[in-house]
């Protein structure tokens, strides 16, 4: 079979072993060839599995920046239908920016795509698939090159990474192996359709100039395979330093404090190579600070060598504090300035607050419960109120923990009721039917 030929049922099993431990599966189509030739395989894959616990369904984010965009995809639906596919249309609403707009339309395209799987699949692990390919592996690299990326930008997209702690929702990768003349050769052999999409060939965004560019690379011998094998072997590298990181929570002892505040031994983090200290970091940001975007890699490198410095106090990044304190390296949400969310939960309702707590209001309950953060003031009632304020977080931390209010009074702050001399009503009355689970 010729490097373009279309993809035989005998590899099958092979490409889309990634999705077989998922009970929900959510397939991420625009009409272009290449999701298009992914609907189609992993469709047959599905059948041949004849496994009848996975639920497939199909999903088009209409981001609303053509004119054409809601007839493909409906178009999509109809193509999805046909071979008794479910369908699902998303659509980006709200105000466009005027510069970044790609970028802002994948953030916006994963944030809607998650917020299916965890309407779809509750707690239950899912799989979001694209059809992402050899040749956007190669201009990711490229793109990520240009912009002076460090390794775990160089590792391009991975096959699998965790894309939603709260809904345990994965983004699966399974063609980053598999040319695009391939899936085309696919749908002319199935005699299937697909959409050409104009922007894909607008010199205005990067990805295209970049995709443009790789023909006279090719004629050096810079071609996507060689660059897409480059960046798996530096995945080999990320997985290592990642381990490393690992073994640097440990031996810090890192302790969460029920997701008031991170804390860790100065001394021993500050042992360890800088690249380590970033990755650690990295985790500690992003699960405290309740941020879609991650952190740019200068201004965290720029966080660590003041850390290092003697006589540094605290620092704000990515929404957090990050302090030094008795030997200590604290990390917590920062209170201060944008407003923390509020959410209303009905009887037996499970949703995701502030990107940090997995929060749940059990059936017994006889009303809906407002969650917020605490607040200074409230704090301060409460510590009043407390047998023991020994083992209570710093008030700034604090103040940023989901709280329970029904009818305007206190039910409860899960992360606090284990501390000594926590109101007995938590336990015993309305609030023992709340919880709040940190996603680590």
């Amino acid at each position: 079979m010729s490097a373009a030929g279309p993809i035989a049922d005998s590899e099958l099993a092979r490409l889309f072993a990634p999705l077989r431990p998922f009970e929900l599966v959510i397939l991420a189509v625009s009409g272009g060839a290449d999701s298009m030739a992914m609907m189609h395989l992993v469709n047959r894959w599905s059948r041949l599995q004849r496994d009848s616990r996975r639920k497939l369904v199909v999903a088009t984010v209409d981001h609303g920046l053509r004119r054409e965009s809601r007839e493909e995809a409906a178009w999509v639906a109809q193509e999805a239908r046909a071979i008794g596919l479910e369908h699902t249309l998303l659509a980006w609403e709200g105000a466009k920016p005027t510069t970044g707009l790609q970028d802002a339309a994948r953030a916006a395209r994963y944030r809607l795509l998650t917020e299916l799987a965890w309407r779809l699949g509750g707690s239950r692990a899912a799989a979001i698939v694209t059809a992402h390919t050899e040749e956007d592996q190669a201009e990711t690299f490229l793109m990520r090159l240009a912009r002076g990326s460090g390794l775990d930008g160089l590792t391009g997209m991975s096959a699998q990474r965790l894309i939603g702690r709260e809904a345990e929702v994965k983004l699966v990768r399974p063609l980053l192996g598999v040319s695009g003349g391939r899936l085309e050769a696919t749908l002319r052999a199935g005699k299937r359709a697909w959409i050409e999409d104009p922007s894909n060939d607008c010199d205005r965004f990067e990805r295209v100039r970049l995709r443009k560019a790789l023909g006279p690379l090719e004629a050096i011998g810079l071609t996507s395979p060689k660059i897409a094998l480059s960046a798996r072997r530096l995945e080999r590298a990320r997985e290592a330093l990642e381990a490393a990181a690992s073994a640097l929570q440990s031996a810090a002892t890192l302790n969460l404090h029920g997701g008031a505040f991170a804390s860790l031994d100065a001394r021993t983090f500050q042992a360890a190579p800088e690249e380590v200290r970033l990755r650690l970091m990295v985790r500690l940001i992003a699960a405290f600070g309740g941020q879609d975007e991650p952190v740019r890699l200068a201004r965290l490198e720029g966080l660590l060598g003041r850390l290092s410095a003697p006589g540094f106090g605290a620092a704000t990044l990515g929404a957090c504090i990050v302090a030094r304190h008795d030997g200590a390296i604290r990390v917590a949400r920062e209170p201060g300035r944008a407003e923390l969310p509020q959410l209303e939960l009905a009887p037996g309702e499970v949703a995701v607050w502030d990107r940090r707590f997995r929060v749940a209001a059990a059936g017994a309950l006889d009303a809906p419960v407002l969650v917020r953060a605490l607040g200074t003031a409230a704090f301060a009632r409460l510590r009043r109120q407390l047998k023991s304020a020994r083992e209570l977080p710093p008030a700034r931390a604090a103040a940023t923990l989901p709280s329970f209010w029904q009818r305007g009074a206190l039910l409860t702050v899960p992360p606090l009721c284990a501390l000594p001399g926590a109101p007995a009503a938590w336990a015993t009355g309305k609030g023992q039917h709340c919880s709040a689970e940190f996603l680590w």
